[in-house]
């Protein structure tokens, strides 16, 4: 605009040579306001008035300073007499958020770029004025978002300086959010790894794509107090050219870390144990079987009533520990999984397993299915099953009872119910019949070792399901129902032995 002069009309408007200067403005899309040098504004287009409520020409001759916020007032014309100085095209307010004044005296956020502008009538400014009430919303609302975000979320730019970062990825380092703004990210990795991070990260930066940090390594991270805590880091590329950044989200991965330890604690005991049992047990329980043989023999035919009731007593010991050595090897492998999900026909499966059973002869077992073939883990199935619906015969306190069996589908679930109408399980016993070795019956007329649930419920719930019993106190029958799942799961079937 200072290639065309401007002028004074008789009027008072300002006009360029061959242009009407108003109309000109009022086509622009932001609010434009001129002012002289004594702080008066010349001209406001339409987008300006309406911006902050004013009538046409309202703001003609008028100081600039009434669209100021009050306290800000009596600094403003010195901030006019440096301008004048040093009059050069720039965005006012160096950085710092600026507000102005409406007509009903609210305050909204702007932008406001600063343009010298000559004319006959002396030196003045040209003002362009945006409402950025909207973006600053809606850069409050990503804010909240980011901030309410469960894990730590870090914005690095291309030199490796944190702009951005939320209260819970701080917390999680034992910062302020102000004190990390604007450090480089290597604060918060641990010092060994400090050389090679630059490397890696320009190596992103050359080949950017969303993924995880660090992938086939350990990550920590540096806590404010000098102790490192496993992490997760994903990283993504946001923006282009000299704005691009990085946006991180980390995860304190400490407890799964302390549960993943603790699993393979016990799983390392479970088969150091199962070892011994199988080895340092197993002999010693056959040898004694053999001597009982030998002395039986060795006593010929005619061995008095109560030494041949003792061997006999003393042989069903022998074969309850070898069944408990059984057991607990069966218990130990439950927990693994690696079983290939074929087609099920599921009542055949059930023919199967009832064939194995046996039912007594009072014994009816009815069938409720409303799923009849399905895709999963045959095998581990058919050992829950099987458990279930010989618990509830064996169990029974009657000669005649009934069992049903219910299948039904929910979700990417099926849902099984092994129904009794036996003597039922209290709820307080509830949690404590799918542990390894107990069971509510204290009958010996034949071995127990109370195994059957306990390996159930560790089926179940290996493969991802759940096993639940529904009974009530003082009330008859019993309903087992557990959900098996009908997709597989990376997690659970991928698992190595």
């Amino acid at each position: 605009m200072q290639s065309n002069s401007a002028e004074a009309s008789p009027t008072g408007a300002l006009q360029l040579q061959g242009t009407d200067l108003p109309a000109f403005i009022d086509a622009l899309p932001v609010g434009v306001l001129i002012v002289d040098g004594d702080g008066a504004i010349r001209l406001a287009n339409t987008q300006l008035l309406a911006m902050f409520g004013y009538e046409h020409n309202a703001l003609t001759g008028q100081p600039v300073e009434m669209l100021v916020p009050d306290a800000l007032r009596p600094g403003h014309c010195g901030m006019r007499t440096g301008f004048a100085h040093a009059p050069q095209q720039r965005p006012m307010g160096g950085g710092k958020p600026l507000h102005a004044r409406r007509h009903d005296g609210t305050l909204f956020p702007v932008e406001i770029g600063l343009a010298p502008l000559d004319s006959k009538l002396g030196p003045m400014v040209m003002a362009t004025v945006v409402d950025i009430s909207q973006r600053d919303r809606l850069q409050g609302e990503l804010s909240a978002l980011i901030d309410s975000t469960p894990m730590g979320i870090a914005v690095i730019d291309a030199a490796g300086r944190i702009t951005r970062m939320n209260h819970r990825g701080a917390a999680m380092f034992g910062y302020d959010v102000e004190e990390l703004i604007g450090k480089p990210l290597e604060l918060l990795i641990p010092e060994r790894h400090r050389p090679a991070h630059e490397g890696y990260r320009t190596d992103y930066l050359a080949n950017p794509e969303p993924r995880f940090m660090g992938k086939g390594r350990d990550l920590t991270g540096l806590h404010h107090d000098g102790t490192e805590f496993p992490v997760e880091v994903g990283l993504n590329l946001f923006g282009d050219g000299a704005a691009r950044a990085v946006v991180t989200t980390i995860n304190d991965i400490t407890d799964r870390k302390y549960a993943e330890q603790a699993l393979r604690q016990a799983n390392a005991d479970l088969d150091e144990f199962t070892y011994v049992a199988s080895h340092d047990l197993k002999s010693p329980v056959r040898g004694i079987g053999s001597l009982l043989e030998w002395i039986e023999e060795d006593l010929g035919d005619d061995i008095p009533p109560d030494v041949r009731h003792n061997l006999d007593r003393a042989r069903i010991r022998v074969d309850r520990m070898q069944q408990l050595i059984d057991d607990l090897l069966i218990y130990s492998r439950a927990g693994r999984v690696r079983d290939a999900f074929e087609d099920t026909d599921l009542d055949a499966l059930f023919d199967e397993i009832l064939e194995t059973v046996a039912p007594p002869d009072g014994f009816s077992v009815c069938r409720e299915l409303d799923v009849s073939r399905v895709q999963t883990a045959k095998t581990p199935l058919a050992t829950v099953l099987r458990n279930l619906v010989s618990n509830a015969i064996k169990h029974h306190d009657r000669e005649h009872g009934e069992v049903v069996l219910r299948v039904r589908r929910h979700g990417a679930y099926l849902v099984f119910e092994v129904c009794d109408d036996g003597p039922g399980v209290p709820p307080s016993a509830h949690d404590r019949i799918c542990k390894l070795f107990q069971t509510l019956s204290s009958s010996t007329d034949q071995p127990r070792s109370g195994i059957g649930l306990a390996v159930s419920k560790r089926l179940v719930q290996t493969h991802g399901g759940t096993l639940e019993i529904d009974s009530r106190e003082n009330e008859r029958g019993s309903i087992f129902r557990f959900t098996w799942p009908l997709v597989k799961r990376k997690d659970l079937h991928d698992q190595a032995d």
